[in-house]
């Protein structure tokens, strides 16, 4: 069941506060984040999280031995992978995750996705209703951590485009892939500030837009960054492909009550890469 899919927790587990002020912290922008729908907390945003379905990387890495003592999936060894497309086993987790949002259909009002090319394949199977899924709208925000895997890479602007029509693609400003040359890995890969500092603009973006239930579909380090900053186990384990996650994003009492906060002074359409 979704239910047991999405994890939720008790009304007990009420305020998930930042570990620490560090930058790209939620805390820094003024935001929390609470495990489950909590319509009870200040400004609530209802949000659920995806990781892309499995991608040829994944599936080549976890079955062929040598593929990270010889680095096959590196952008500098091979363009193999670049901007990585499902396998027809991720089409097939998919569909199933297509049956355990049909709860939430009604109360998703965007899908934010990231403009690589499996997370669009994901997004567009999960809702594969074009008649009543919500407007789908591509974000650099959520895009993966960008380091030396060629799967981090994105195709052209005008490609994506081509194969995926139903999305909007205004946000993503460039036709080549910008990002890739600005790489998020300092001090290390799986704990970037600069990937740590995007994930906070993504979730200022998505609490400054009107709609009040979104489904982002992003990728496995980058959500591993946008949760680091909030203490709770749920947003410490690992996201399976594709893996739903609920979450309620909210405004922390002590600044909704009228304390200062520049939670609402985020560009409408702000584009990851203006701030590299």
């Amino acid at each position: 069941m979704l239910k047991r899919a999405l994890r939720r927790v008790s009304a007990g587990a009420l305020l998930v506060r930042c570990v620490s002020g560090t930058a790209g912290s939620g805390l820094e922008a003024g935001l929390a984040l609470a495990p489950g729908w909590q319509a009870d907390l200040p400004a609530a945003k209802k949000l659920v999280f995806i990781r892309h379905a499995e991608g040829w990387h994944n599936k080549d890495a976890r079955e062929i031995p040598n593929y990270f003592k010889d680095e096959l999936g590196l952008a500098s060894t091979s363009l193999k992978y670049w901007d990585a497309a499902l396998t027809p086993e991720g089409e097939t987790q998919c569909a199933a995750l297509a049956s355990r949002l049909q709860e939430h259909a009604g109360s998703l009002e965007l899908v934010a996705v990231s403009p690589m090319t499996r997370a669009l394949q994901t997004a567009t199977l999960a809702f594969p209703n074009a008649s009543a899924r919500p407007p789908f709208v591509a974000t650099s925000l959520a895009r993966e951590r960008v380091w030396l895997h060629a799967c981090d890479g994105r195709r052209p602007r005008s490609e994506l485009q081509r194969d995926f029509a139903h999305v909007d693609f205004s946000e993503v400003t460039s036709e080549m892939d910008e990002m890739f040359e600005h790489k998020e890995n300092e001090p290390s890969d799986r704990n970037s500030t600069r990937c740590a500092e995007r994930a906070t603009r993504l979730l200022r973006w998505l609490h400054a837009r009107p709609e009040k239930g979104i489904a982002v579909v992003s990728h496995w380090v980058f959500l591993t960054h946008l949760f680091r900053p909030f203490a709770h186990a749920e947003f410490e384990q690992p996201f399976g492909n594709a893996e739903a996650r609920l979450a309620t994003l909210f405004v922390p009492r002590e600044r909704h009550d009228g304390g200062s906060s520049h939670v609402g002074e985020e560009r409408a359409h702000p584009d990851a890469r203006d701030e590299l």
